[in-house]
This record gives C-alpha cells, structure tokens and sequence, in this order.
C-alpha cells in the first residue's frame, strides 16, 4: 500500500483527537443544569414570570406561571400533567373588626387594593409587595421554586401598619382541575392540607396538593369547599363541606386554606405553603 507523505501523519491525530472531543462532550452533559431549555417546555406569551425546575422525564418536574399581582395562573407537574382550572387561584384576607374584606383571585378582585409591586425577581423566585387603598395593610408574598421536591414555596407575610391590634383571617385558595379531569376527580382535606387528584384516569393517577409548611401559633385549617369560586375570608367556611373526602364532579370544588390570629400594631404575621404535585 502507497501512503501519501503527511498522510499517516493526520491519521494519527485524528485517531487522538476523536476520543478527546467524546470525551468533552460527556463531560459537559454531565454537568447540565436540571432544566428544561425555553423551547422544550410549554409557554404561555400572557405569563410574565414563568419558572421551570427538573427535567421532563423527571417526577420532579415543575412549571409554573406567577401573575404580577402574586396569582399562579398555572400549574404544571410533573411534566404535561397540568392541575388548575378556569377559576385559577388567589389569595384573601379579613380584617374582623371592624369587618374589611380584601380579595384577589382569578376571576376578579374585592377592587380596594393598590397596584402590586414586584420587589425582586429572579429565576428561583418573585417577590411582590401590596398595599390596600386604605392604607391599613401590606401583603408581601414571596413564590419561589424548591426543585428537589418539585414544588412551589408560598410565603405570605401581612403586616398590620394601624396603631392597634387587629384580628385577621387569612386565605389561600385554589380551583383545581387535576391532571385535566374531564368528569370526575378526588379531593380531601385535613388539618395540614387540601388536595385533589384524577382518581378515575388510568394509573398513574395525578394531582396536586396546598398544604401547611410553616408554624403557626393561631387556627389554621384545610377545606374542600362545594363551590368553584374563591371564598369571602370573612365567611371563609361557608361553603365548606363537612367531611374530609368526596368524589367531585369537575367545576364543583375548590380547595381552601385557612388561618385565624391577632396581628399585632405595626406587627407582622407570615404563613407559608407549599403547592406539590402528587
């Protein structure tokens, strides 16, 4: 065989070089961020905040959309199991006397908030700070991701800015649809969390929790409610139904989470929760 002069030459370092480049190639896959990129995830051009953790194949996917005003207007985990319904979800507070209601969930507002300002975002979290027009009351939520569990930390912190103590009941609330129930779904309730779950789909069977995550000196309390629309928090059980479990038709229930404490003059008193698939 005739070889070309400098040919065995390049042979040779091509020989070398191939198993260098596999080599880096490996090295930088094993060091990617646990993430799905932008094009890999479902989006939604009318979401402004949109975070993301976990990989598609991963049960610890998570995906969810956080509105200006501190709503979660999506839920999605893990991947292309998505949980909450036309009515979303929000957030609420009573002061008990004398009796204010504040309120703001997905289909409206109580109309005596000042305008939401973001106070810091970044791709873990959003921090966002609200007022009531009264003056009376700050809101501080802050909504962060936590990718080992897959789930979403909600921290609201409510601080009193009157020169007395006020007693306060306080509210989270969510309208579920889980994993895109089309008839029937499971939800239940106890003290430390409300839950709902597409139990008539093939297995395995999905949905999402609120629960509890933080200590609490006050009532707190779980409710499944018999209505779709967000609760008067000043009436927050009203619509509660009285056992822990039923088998609800879609657009039926919705899901309520509940405290009762006295905030003291200039005070500050802070829930958390977490939202989690299941």
């Amino acid at each position: 065989m005739k070889f070309i002069p400098g040919t065995l030459v390049a042979l040779v370092l091509v020989l070398m070089l191939v198993p260098l480049s596999n080599a880096q190639q490996d090295g930088s896959s094993a060091t990617e961020p646990d993430t799905q990129t932008g094009s890999e995830v479902q989006t939604s051009p009318s979401c402004p905040h949109l975070f993301t953790s976990g990989k598609s194949n991963s049960n610890v996917f998570l995906q969810y959309c956080v509105a200006d005003d501190g709503l979660i207007t999506s839920i999605q985990a893990p991947f292309g199991h998505f949980h909450l319904g036309d009515q979303g979800e929000g957030y609420s507070f009573c002061q008990e006397s004398p009796p204010v209601e504040y309120h703001d969930y997905a289909a409206g507002d109580s109309g005596n908030w000042n305008p939401a300002r973001i106070v810091s975002v970044n791709g873990a979290s959003i921090k966002i700070s609200r007022s009531t027009a009264d003056g009376n009351w700050t809101l501080v939520q802050t909504i962060s991701k936590v990718p080992l569990t897959g789930s979403i930390k909600v921290v609201m912190a409510l601080t009193n800015n009157q020169s007395v103590a006020r007693v306060v009941y306080l509210v989270r609330y969510a309208y579920l649809n889980p994993d895109g129930a089309t008839a029937h779904f499971v939800t239940g309730a106890s003290l430390q969390s409300a839950f709902g779950w597409h139990a008539f789909s093939n297995s395995p069977y999905y949905g999402l929790r609120l629960e509890n995550t933080g200590a609490w000196s006050g009532y707190q309390q779980a409710f499944i409610q018999n209505t779709p629309a967000g609760p008067n928090a000043c009436a927050f059980a009203f619509n509660a139904i009285s056992y822990g479990v039923a088998e609800d038709a879609v657009g039926s229930t919705s899901l309520v989470y509940a405290y009762v404490d006295t905030v003291p003059a200039h005070g500050t008193k802070t829930v958390t929760l977490t939202y989690r698939g299941m």
